[in-house]
């Protein structure tokens, strides 16, 4: 993985949980609130894509991370949920329905998503709790 990336994203990390300890906007919304902002900044991602502003595109997906950070931060504050929790299930979830991206080989679309719906299919039916 890209170290620049990783660093970067480790000081992301690091304002967001600065946020949650000292910022009084921060302390005083709720997460109803957070996926209103997260929503804003998707409007704004496809607003700049159908402008094609490359630079806009780019800084709104910085956004929209920030918040998904964020949301899951204020959801540890306030439902007591586990990050580390929802990070593994989705790496689990993820790597369950594509395990073709740990394949020597190359597939279709097709295949790619007839794996998928199959997984998808059968966790619904074995009760796994992965969504």
């Amino acid at each position: 993985m890209d170290k620049i990336f990783l660093n970067e994203f480790e000081k992301l990390y690091d304002i967001v949980q600065r946020n949650i300890d000292k910022c009084p906007w921060v302390k005083s919304i709720n997460l109803n609130i957070m996926i209103n902002e997260a929503s804003s900044e998707i409007t704004e991602i496809e607003e700049a894509l159908n402008k094609n502003d490359i630079n806009n595109i780019e800084e709104e997906i910085g956004d929209l991370i920030y918040d998904a950070l964020l949301i899951l931060k204020i959801a540890e504050r306030d439902y007591n949920i586990s990050s580390h929790k929802a990070i593994k299930r989705v790496v689990s979830k993820i790597s369950n329905r594509k395990p073709w991206l740990f394949w020597n080989k190359n597939i279709s679309y097709e295949e790619a998503s007839k794996i998928w719906h199959e997984r998808k299919k059968a966790e619904k039916k074995s009760g796994e709790n992965i969504d």
